[in-house]
């Protein structure tokens, strides 16, 4: 029962998790809604977020980590090399993010050179991590309408004390988490040394002053980022879960044949 418990507590504390690194993630996704200023310390705060729901379903991780060459689901294997992804982007935007910096970095004295090789990559691996999220959400959508059916806000609040020990029990992996960030990360950043980038940005100079430009559309501006978040993450979402629940029911056919 104390097993049972200990799992009961980390479910509730996942749920309050995964729904402030969601809310977050949308606001990142909107830049030109949000704001700059607000984008920027959005993206410096998921991180944490992030990083715990990485350590609360770090059994997962482990073993199907063991297991991924092994015969077994190739859903749940599909999921773990999207789940990679996911994370691949998530350093490439955050890296890219921090070099092209306007508005937090610069309160604690750091600048850099506006950079369109940097910008590019910030924006494409954003979009790109769009429609992976979108699928990943599909994946896991069962698990989502369980866990908030039986969620209650005010009454579940308490189980967020349970992050310390989460986090404690964990630190091991969180260090290695953070390791293999670090390392990764310097390895997204020596790109901006290869010839792949100088290439890039002798391009975007020789065409600087080409791009059509004008006022502002209105409210519209601010609606846009919001419909192409919706759209990029959402399609995605749904093609996903029409292909699962149409491989059920084909399963469930051979079943009963």
């Amino acid at each position: 029962m104390n097993e049972t418990s200990k799992t009961k507590k980390t479910s509730k504390v996942r749920v309050y998790v995964d729904l402030f690194f969601f809310t977050l993630m949308v606001l990142v996704l909107i830049p030109q809604t949000t704001g700059i200023p607000l984008h920027e310390w959005a993206s410096f705060i998921i991180i944490l977020p992030f990083f715990l729901h990485l350590i609360i379903n770090w059994n997962w991780i482990a073993t199907n980590s063991k297991k991924f060459f092994q015969r077994g689901s190739n859903k749940t294997r599909f999921d773990y090399v999207l789940n990679w992804t996911l994370y691949f982007f998530m350093i490439v935007i955050t890296v890219s993010g921090i070099v092209i910096s306007e508005a937090a970095l610069p309160v604690f004295g750091i600048h850099f050179e506006p950079d369109p090789f940097w910008t590019k990559i910030h924006n494409l691996s954003a979009t790109l991590f769009m429609p992976v999220f979108g699928i990943h959400i599909a994946l896991h959508w069962r698990w989502i309408l369980g866990a908030f059916s039986k969620f209650k806000f005010k009454s579940d609040l308490h189980h967020l004390t349970e992050v310390g020990t989460i986090i404690s029990k964990r630190m091991l992996q969180l260090l290695l988490l953070i390791c293999l960030s670090i390392v990764l990360s310097l390895t997204v950043y020596l790109f901006e040394f290869s010839e792949w980038a100088e290439g890039f940005r002798t391009s975007a100079e020789s065409n600087s002053g080409q791009e059509p430009g004008g006022p502002g559309m209105g409210w519209m501006r601010y609606v846009l980022p919001l419909v192409k978040v919706t759209v990029l993450t959402g399609v995605p979402a749904l093609i996903a879960g029409g292909i699962i629940r149409l491989k059920r029911k084909l399963r469930g056919k051979e079943i009963h044949s």
